[in-house]
């Protein structure tokens, strides 16, 4: 982003000598970029004027370093995605082949799909998802209805243009960015129905836009577009956690423990630790990995006391003497199929993943970047689900170097990754304002 502010500004001023009011609005432009916004609204009748009249600045059918549509600002390549994506999401629509799923956890998303590809398994169908896990767990959800199809990550889809099927299905796609939206609209056939799953309140993605939440908004009202899954399926095995998750969304929690829910204002990590004890005292890889659906530490924050750097730290010099670990890939590498998210255990000499059924073993040496995974953070597990997490926030509202903002869909997108039993550390006053705080990411959609 640093770069692209340099080299934004310098050409600004080089190749059109914009005046002060421009050279401002550009900045605040990239400003809201680097907040997740993907333009910034022009109130001021002078501001406008002042636009209009910049050669620098473009209506959006020209080649301008920025574009001014009437009301909103953008740097011209996000206005090109955006203006892509309506362009696309309008023909698809018009021609009764987009669909979008929406949900919470539990409620029925990818049932809802296997419905729809149960009855045309004849047809070229193609699967995928923004992360190697989630595209996994799309996978293995469908082939528990007995519907056995592969599923890729969007980036790895994308790799064999031009895209030839009949249906087109996401899941999780509250995690793509409006590039990879643009660019995954721009390749589907005009003839294929899309469909879009995925979680409106959930985290939006880590680079700008906030995309599905805002295609849901625009077609919300349109019941041949838009499905709202509401009843929650799991509601029996953990009335506690789906309580707490519709308290959050509406700002109304009195109380963050429940028959489901616990909290502690005072985090132990020796009481964190001991939830690791089946794994730590594995015999074997498969003992060890089978282990990892069971339990996670997720942190609201990397760095702090209570961040997942120290908190990891601390669980692995208590773990020395264990012969497996657990750990988290942050880069793809797609010679290994091993992809940013997904998640193994090692030993000293080689790490384990689960695919499927089948164990893939690796060299420590031929990984792609890792990090120890006792704590990972909750931007991390979307897209995962485990029978218990433990949710550890900070213990002021905001640690010096740390970037993450706490808004209530954080905290809902972290106690949802529990299927069972959730605990939750942290100041309580925090997490209350978290709750207050959402997630507005200006957009044109």
């Amino acid at each position: 982003m640093e770069k692209l502010r340099e080299t934004l500004l310098e050409y600004l001023e080089t190749k059109y000598n914009v005046s002060e009011t421009v050279r401002d609005l550009a900045e605040r432009v990239l400003e809201q970029l680097e907040k997740g916004s993907i333009c910034l609204k022009i109130g001021s009748e002078t501001e406008k004027a002042e636009l209009k009249k910049s050669e620098a600045v473009g209506s959006g059918s020209e080649i301008r370093p920025l574009i001014f549509d009437g009301k909103n600002l953008y740097i011209q390549r996000y206005f090109v995605y955006q203006s892509r994506i309506l362009e696309r999401i309008n023909e698809l629509q018009k021609n009764k082949k987009l669909y979008i799923i929406t949900g919470g956890p539990g409620t029925g998303k990818t049932t809802s799909l296997a419905k729809i590809l149960s009855s045309r398994l004849n047809e070229k169908i193609l699967l995928a998802a923004p992360t190697g896990k989630a595209a996994f767990r799309m996978r293995e959800s469908l082939a528990n209805q007995g519907i056995e199809l592969e599923s890729k990550t969007i980036h790895r889809l994308l790799s064999h243009k031009p895209l030839e099927a009949n249906i087109i299905a996401i899941d999780e796609c509250s995690m793509v960015d409006l590039p990879l939206m643009s660019k995954l609209l721009d390749a589907a056939p005009s003839d294929c129905d899309l469909y879009l799953l995925g979680d409106k309140h959930q985290l939006a993605s880590v680079e700008a836009g906030s995309v599905f939440a805002d295609i849901c908004a625009k077609f919300e009202k349109n019941p041949d577009v838009y499905t709202e899954l509401t009843k929650n399926w799991r509601a029996k095995e953990a009335p506690g956690i789906v309580k707490l998750s519709e308290e959050i969304l509406n700002n109304s929690v009195k109380n963050f423990d429940n028959e489901n829910v616990h909290y502690s204002g005072e985090l132990s990590v020796e009481n964190l630790f001991e939830e690791y004890k089946f794994l730590l005292k594995a015999e074997n890889e498969k003992e060890a990995i089978v282990f990892l659906k069971s339990f996670q530490i997720l942190c609201a924050i990397k760095k702090g006391r209570n961040g997942m750097e120290n908190i990891n730290k601390k669980l692995l010099s208590m773990a020395k003497h264990s012969k497996f670990t657990p750990i988290i890939i942050t880069e793809n590498n797609y010679q290994q199929n091993l992809f940013n998210g997904d998640t193994g255990v090692k030993d000293k000499e080689k790490a384990y993943f689960l695919n499927g059924e089948e164990i893939r073993t690796f060299p420590l040496l031929t990984l792609p970047k890792y990090d120890d995974a006792f704590a990972i953070t909750i931007h991390k597990s979307q897209g995962s689900e485990y029978e218990k997490v433990a949710v550890v926030y900070p213990e002021r509202d905001r640690e010096e170097l740390e970037q993450t903002i706490l808004t209530k869909e954080l905290l809902y997108t972290a106690i949802t990754r529990a299927k069972k039993e959730c605990f939750i550390f942290g100041n309580e006053s925090v997490l209350a304002a978290s709750c207050k705080k959402q997630i507005y990411r200006a957009s044109g959609i």
